[in-house]
């Protein structure tokens, strides 16, 4: 019952039926935060070497048991890295950083199995306008990866001790 030509309405995602004749689709807004220090952007894509990951054996054995024969499995993982990036982009507490080599990598929690608690942390390695999803960790091992760097505050990371 208002006068005026727009006013806000609610929040909802790009699937909302309040949304059905306007196109294009507003831009999100960015925020680029510092984590820990560090910045990281979760608007830029992550490519995953889904052929490493799976292709090595020490890898392979990070992931679930339950699924690690999946047919699906590098569907699966690919999916799994998008939609973790997209929750990055709203929830930017998630991203914890590592070192690695003299240089910052990150860790985003993977999850494969529950949607609540991540089974894996992929590092991500910055390059020249995206990351590069070369490696999957144990929970454990990125705690201590992280903690090398400062003290972790990622809520999945910081499950680990309670």
């Amino acid at each position: 019952d208002s006068m005026l030509e727009w006013y806000f309405k609610g929040f909802c995602d790009e699937m909302s039926p309040w949304l059905k004749y306007i196109e294009p689709l507003p831009e999100r807004p960015v925020y680029h935060m510092a984590q820990q220090g560090l910045n990281f952007n979760p608007e830029w894509s992550i490519r995953v070497n889904v052929e490493h990951i799976l292709g090595d054996e020490e890898n392979l054995n990070r992931i679930p048991a339950k699924i690690r024969k999946a047919k699906n499995l590098p569907l699966l993982l690919e999916t799994a890295v998008e939609l973790a990036r997209r929750k990055a982009v709203i929830e930017p507490g998630l991203i914890s950083a590592q070192g690695y080599m003299g240089r910052v990598q990150y860790l985003l929690p993977i999850y494969l199995t529950k949607m609540n608690k991540p089974d894996l942390a992929m590092t991500l390695t910055v390059m020249d306008g995206y990351y590069l999803g070369n490696t999957c960790l144990t929970l454990e091992m990125a705690y201590l990866n992280a903690r090398a760097i400062a003290k972790p505050s990622a809520p999945w990371l910081l499950e680990l001790i309670k």
